[in-house]
């Protein structure tokens, strides 16, 4: 844009826009905003038409109730869905919470068993004492 008169209606145009503010900081600045804008609308060069073309940014929309939210898995997490159905009001040993979880088609080997125990023991969840079956000491595990 190279004739004056046109930046001379526009300049006109953003004082008009602006002529309310009090603040004179804030009239500047808003000034400076409305003819950058006024100036951009005027010019419609390759820089208007490549602004238009440019793709939209994605916005993260919040999640739906399409899919339920998912619980955790492997030993820790089966023991927890153990946990909430009532499986530890009395104290099972870790053969019983073994077979429990077969039932439940899980079949986790009892190697695999005690350090998730062991874990939502410390993270009290679960309570363990020693208990004796037969002739040897074994843990038990129960509720708090």
């Amino acid at each position: 844009m190279t004739d004056p008169s046109k930046y001379q209606e526009l300049v006109a145009k953003a004082e008009a826009a602006v002529q309310a503010v009090k603040d004179p900081e804030l009239r500047r600045v808003a000034f400076e905003k409305v003819l950058d804008d006024l100036l951009g609308r005027a010019s419609s060069g390759a820089a208007d038409r490549a602004s238009r073309a440019a793709p939209k940014a994605r916005v993260a929309r919040p999640p739906t109730g399409g899919r339920p939210s998912r619980r955790a898995g492997g030993p820790k997490g089966y023991v927890k869905e153990m946990i909430d159905d009532g499986f530890f009001k009395k104290p099972k040993t870790i053969a019983q919470v073994k077979a429990e979880l077969e039932n439940r088609g899980h079949h986790i080997p009892l190697t695999s068993l005690s350090g998730p125990l062991q874990r939502l023991c410390q993270d009290r969840k679960l309570r363990r004492q020693k208990t004796r079956v037969g002739n040897k000491d074994t843990y038990s595990y129960s509720e708090w």
